[in-house]
C-alpha cells in the first residue's frame, strides 16, 4: 500500500432474530473484505470450509486461511506462519 492510498476497513455485520417479542438473539460476524486485484487467487477457495489462524502483530494481525493443515518444508503451515509473523514483529 503506497502512502496516501485508501486502507482496508474491517465489516462488522449484527443479526438479530427475534422470537415473539420476547427474547432477542444477536450473532455478529466480522467480514474482511479482498482487493478488487486479489479476487481471482482468493476465488478457488469460495464455498470451502477454512481453518483460519490469526496472530497478533504490535501495529495490527496477521491472517492464514487453510483449507487442510498442509505440510510446508516439513513443518505445518500453521507453524510455518508463526514463524513468519514473529519475523515480522522483529524487522
Amino acid at each position: 500500500m503506497e502512502a496516501g492510498e485508501p486502507g482496508l476497513r474491517l465489516v462488522r455485520k449484527v443479526s438479530r432474530k427475534r422470537y415473539y417479542s420476547k427474547a432477542v438473539y444477536e450473532h455478529e460476524r466480522i467480514l474482511v473484505p479482498v482487493p478488487a486485484e486479489e479476487r481471482d487467487r482468493v476465488r478457488r477457495w469460495l464455498g470451502r470450509d477454512l481453518r483460519i489462524v490469526v496472530e497478533h502483530l504490535d501495529y495490527g494481525f496477521a491472517l492464514l486461511a487453510v483449507a487442510e493443515n498442509p505440510y510446508i518444508d516439513g513443518l505445518p503451515a500453521t507453524h510455518r506462519f508463526r514463524r513468519l509473523v514473529r519475523a515480522l514483529e522483529r524487522s
